[in-house]
């Protein structure tokens, strides 16, 4: 495998291209998905990447000129690799086994961590949360193109509604992680699939998470980055008949 292209800084430093095919970004992107999971992102440095990824913080900066830089690689990468994950795995109309695949997605730990800091990020500079914002409207988009490809040209808008709809109650769990909506409840998990069915009439209230089911997150703290008001999802509700499928690690 050639090595990544270089050039010099003005300090005469060799510079990195940074590139997940190269090992040491690739550990550099492992650690701030983990990093990121469990904090904040202002609570995330440049030397605990280092020391978590056992790289010096050196060579961290001939790979990103900066923190901001090197969270936008790791957003974009994310979002590049969950887009190719749900495309491939997407792929029948079986309402029940998609709802499955989003449901795995977005309880997973690193990746509901990335959504909050481009979410959080995008309140300083539109630009961050830029990949998010994309593969939302690409999942949205793929939803519809499977589900809506028999029903009537009058009917889409208000069936491209309760998609919508779906994707924001898994948004508003994955940007709020002590919400009392429960993507492991069955409640919830039918709500998500009435609304992929088009049946949010059917829907009931969303059920809050049971005693003991909140997984300990540390409180995310108030800072200049922090997302002030954001619209709360649709409350209507969901029994997932999994899919046997696993889902990749994204």
């Amino acid at each position: 495998m050639p090595s990544p292209s270089k050039k010099s800084n003005r300090r005469g430093r060799k510079r990195v291209v940074a590139s997940l095919a190269e090992s040491k970004t690739l550990a550099l992107y492992r650690e701030g998905r983990s990093l990121l999971a469990r904090n904040d992102l202002d609570q995330v440095s440049i030397s605990q990447v280092s020391q978590a990824a056992g790289i010096s913080v050196g060579a961290i900066y001939v790979r990103f000129r900066d923190k901001d830089a090197f969270l936008d690689f790791v957003i974009t990468n994310t979002f590049i690799q969950a887009k190719a994950v749900f495309q491939e795995q997407a792929d029948v109309r079986y309402v029940p086994n998609l709802a499955d695949l989003l449901i795995r997605q977005f309880s997973d730990a690193e990746f509901t961590g990335i959504i909050r800091a481009a979410v959080k990020l995008g309140f300083v500079d539109q630009r961050h949360r830029q990949p998010f914002d994309e593969f939302r409207a690409f999942v949205s988009q793929r939803l519809a193109d499977l589900l809506l490809a028999d029903v009537k040209k009058g009917e889409r808008p208000q069936r491209i509604t309760y998609i919508d709809s779906a994707l924001a109650i898994l948004m508003h769990v994955a940007l709020f992680p002590d919400s009392e909506v429960d993507l492991q409840e069955v409640q919830t998990q039918q709500v998500i699939i009435d609304l992929l069915s088009g049946k949010s009439g059917s829907a009931k209230p969303l059920s809050p998470k049971k005693a003991g089911s909140v997984k300990p997150l540390s409180k995310l703290p108030k800072s200049a980055r922090d997302p002030e008001s954001l619209r709360k999802p649709n409350a209507d509700t969901v029994k997932s008949k999994g899919s046997t499928r696993v889902l990749k690690k994204i």
